[in-house]
């Protein structure tokens, strides 16, 4: 797609809005940039522009950026729902995803991973096994580096990676993933997609454009993801941590192991995985089938398990102090994901939990402090939703923090040796931080000062 002097409006400018605007502008596009977002709020994202041809309006989307505009690209994030938007279809004004959009220029075969928790360690692990394989690859997408920074210079690569959200998948139109992954399907961004329908049909839109040629890897012991194989045109192959499956990816007599055609292919043994926790195993499994789909070694899938130890902010060790150890979770934005974490750590848990409200149902999440939680100790927007949800379970060891470092130290005072201090929020970030990456940041930050005291 040739976009020179083409007139693109970009919405939204956090990460992949303000990259989409750079890689249009090395295009030749003329580009107009929109935020809600104040001038205050956006010094950085100003200063990176200076000097550059790109408009900036700021504060507010109005109507007559629509007076002359060849296409639209959404940033993942800005409600569809908008009034911007909504003018735009009427008018027949295609509106792209920077997904679509690096697509567009995109000449590497694509492994794009979905769902609502695990995405970033399986991505990330997808990418070190193909790696270890001598496959020159790129990890990208929602995992931190925006899919447009990679697609144009790529077409030497034999893949690139991508951690795709749902958000992403709202505005496709040709993205079609040679190997596509969908980890599980829980409740979370209803904030945004309004109904749990409308979530899970933006996640299914990964396979949509794939053909017979391509691989859809599936849960299995997901119903609602296992509900999707009768939709899709491409080749599946399921993976499964509870059953034996007839053919794909599954554990047996204690064995990571791939099925095809009669013949079994022993991988590793499931507890050499090197990322502990069931949901580390679904990811290890889901991992396995997406490589045996781009033909990887079995050996070097297997050195790769034992040696990946996980990413930052998911179940990251931080530091034992005075003999509590310290976990940082902040990936944990919904209250399946920290519901994971909670099953993972075997220790008696003091919970640092709570942040932006995405409409969440923190019943289940609750349910499970009993026999695991000894404290929780509550922040952010969401304190006293998940406080009540806690109550009406029974649950009554609460306390509530201003900011995180207080939490933390409440939290280390709570504590006893032997007891971990977790940070699985539940909860996106948005109402204290600018992301979960700088929440988990602030974690770090304030249990290496209680380490200083010491």
């Amino acid at each position: 797609m040739d976009v020179k002097d083409r007139k693109v409006l970009v919405v939204g400018l956090a990460r992949s809005g303000t990259a989409a605007c750079e890689e249009l502008l090395k295009m030749g596009a003329k580009v107009t940039a929109t935020d809600i977002k104040k001038e205050e709020e956006l010094k950085e994202v100003i200063e990176k522009f200076e000097g550059k041809e790109i408009k900036l309006i700021l504060g507010h989307h109005p109507l007559s950026l629509l007076d002359d505009v060849d296409f639209i690209v959404a940033s993942p994030g800005v409600p569809l729902d908008i009034e911007l938007f909504q003018r735009a279809r009427e008018k027949n004004i295609p509106v792209l995803s920077e997904l679509e959009l690096g697509y567009m220029f995109n000449k590497a075969p694509i492994i794009a991973v979905t769902g609502t928790n695990g995405k970033t360690t399986t991505t990330t692990l997808i990418g070190e096994i193909l790696k270890n394989d001598g496959k020159n690859i790129s990890v990208a997408g929602n995992i931190g580096i925006p899919f447009i920074q990679e697609a144009d210079k790529k077409g030497i690569k034999d893949f690139i990676v991508l951690e795709v959200s749902s958000f992403q998948l709202e505005h496709i139109i040709s993205f079609r993933p040679h190997i596509a992954v969908i980890l599980n399907i829980t409740e979370d961004h209803l904030n945004y997609h309004k109904t749990f329908d409308n979530y899970i049909r933006a996640k299914a839109r990964i396979f949509e454009n794939q053909t017979e040629e391509d691989y859809l890897v599936l849960n299995y012991d997901d119903p609602i993801v296992f509900s999707l194989s009768k939709f899709a045109k491409s080749k599946i192959i399921y993976f499964s941590r509870k059953e034996e499956l007839s053919q794909g990816v599954f554990v047996k007599n204690g064995v990571i192991v791939i099925k095809e055609n009669q013949e079994i292919l022993p991988i590793l043994k499931a507890k050499e995985v090197g990322i502990k926790g069931s949901h580390n195993l679904e990811n290890a499994l889901a991992s396995v089938a997406a490589c045996w789909a781009a033909r990887t070694n079995l050996n070097t899938m297997a050195e790769s398990l034992r040696d990946f130890k996980g990413v930052e902010h998911r179940l990251e060790y931080v530091d034992t102090i005075d003999g509590v150890k310290f976990i940082n979770d902040s990936k944990g934005t919904n209250p399946d994901a920290a519901l994971k974490a909670l099953e993972a750590i075997e220790d008696p848990i003091i919970l640092i939990a709570g942040g932006y409200d995405k409409n969440a149902d923190f019943k289940p999440f609750v349910k499970a402090f009993s026999g695991k939680v000894k404290k929780a100790i509550l922040i952010g927007q969401t304190a006293d939703k998940i406080e009540k949800a806690a109550k009406e379970e029974g649950f009554y060891q609460l306390e509530k923090a201003s900011t995180l470092k207080e939490a933390v130290e409440k939290a280390k005072n709570a504590a006893s040796p032997g007891d971990t201090v977790l940070l699985s929020p539940a909860c996106a970030s948005w109402d204290m931080f600018m992301n979960f990456e700088e929440r988990g940041r602030v974690f770090k930050e304030a249990v290496y000062s209680l380490r200083e005291r010491i």
